[in-house]
């Protein structure tokens, strides 16, 4: 990774404007959650993915190992923040038994957030060549 501290600010910056968005939505209704965080999503990621590489000044040859690195950071990172905040931090928020089943619970939603990344990850990595190129 050519910038790690960098990526892991970017991510940071989207899953923060994503969970906020996600709680906030949530207690309103919990489709409006899922059709906010996947039309906000990948607007915000994208932006995001596409600085990253803007920013790090990937060559073009190594374009294709960067953008895949920075996709399983992020998908990693997103799984374990997830983990940590929905099974853990929220449960002792409301008082309530960690929720081991949360992954299962929000399937396939929070699986195809994962996959979104993955999706978004390589749309930038496009952009930014065919910027480049111009």
């Amino acid at each position: 990774m050519k910038n790690l501290k960098m990526s892991i600010k970017f991510f940071l910056i989207g899953y923060l404007v994503a969970t906020t968005v996600g709680f906030a939505t949530y207690y309103i209704n919990i489709d409006l959650m899922w059709i906010m965080i996947f039309t906000l999503m990948p607007v915000v990621f994208g932006y995001l993915f596409y600085q990253y590489l803007i920013r790090s000044k990937c060559e073009v040859f190594e374009i294709f190992k960067e953008t895949n690195r920075l996709i399983l950071l992020w998908i990693v990172l997103s799984f374990l923040l997830d983990a940590l905040v929905y099974i853990i931090i929220v449960p002792v928020l409301y008082r309530h038994k960690p929720n081991w089943t949360f992954f299962i619970d929000q399937s396939p939603w929070i699986w195809l957030n994962y996959m979104t990344i993955f999706v978004l990850g390589h749309i930038s990595r496009l952009i930014y060549l065919k910027k480049s190129h111009e």
